[in-house]
């Protein structure tokens, strides 16, 4: 039988670590159906919109869906900046306070919520404090992503990616995003290195990604 895996934190299309080559896709039982390219890079830099675009240009594939991204300490503000992003097709938005070093309570984010809100968006946080977290949580309906989090929450809008190496503590609650090729592997080698791991878990590495992009009208 196939086994079908949706990737949700992928980083290829960054030229500064030379990411532009086309990922494998297919290797024996394994297909990969889709990749969702997190242009988060340049942790020390204020303005760090510049990896949506690498990707934007390399990412126009049919495997391919875009995260964009924002930082409030942007020069650029939100309402140029994140309708850009909009126009050009994404499915989500990064915020990374723990990278950035800022509060998901910054005044300049509500704009960001607003239209992640309005247009039926994921938001994507980087290991967001956990007050911040049920802040948003209470005051917005949109689906959140966490990556690298210290927290477990109980809310059906909550999702965490898991890679290879992590511990699954909701496996409902859970979706797949390797982190390639940051962690040094490509595609294939980290599913493969899950499926070791973990064994397949259907839900885990597709099901629920796909009933999450098709909350939010992500059609395959």
């Amino acid at each position: 039988m196939p086994f079908f895996f949706i990737d949700f934190n992928t980083h290829y299309g960054i030229k500064l670590y030379n990411y532009m080559e086309e990922p494998k896709l297919r290797e024996d039982e394994i297909e990969i159906r889709r990749i969702i390219l997190n242009p988060i890079y340049k942790y020390s830099c204020d303005c760090c919109v510049d990896g949506f675009y690498q990707q934007y240009l390399w990412g126009k594939k049919d495997y391919t869906l875009r995260l964009g991204i924002y930082n409030p300490r942007c020069r650029v503000p939100p309402q140029v900046e994140l309708i850009r992003q909009v126009e050009r097709g994404i499915i989500g938005v990064v915020l990374s306070p723990k990278h950035h070093n800022f509060s998901l309570l910054h005044p300049s984010l509500n704009f960001v919520y607003e239209v992640v809100d309005r247009k039926g968006l994921i938001l994507v946080l980087y290991d967001p404090p956990l007050d911040e977290l049920k802040w948003l949580l209470d005051k917005y309906t949109f689906p959140v992503v966490l990556i690298d989090s210290k927290h477990v929450v109980t809310n059906e809008r909550v999702y965490y990616v898991v890679n290879h190496s992590s511990t699954i503590i909701d496996p409902r609650r859970s979706i797949y995003g390797s982190d390639a090729p940051y962690n040094s592997l490509n595609l294939i080698e980290s599913a493969k290195l899950f499926i070791n791991n973990h064994g397949y878990d259907e839900g885990v590495v597709y099901k629920n990604a796909l009933e999450l992009l098709n909350d939010v009208n992500v059609n395959f």
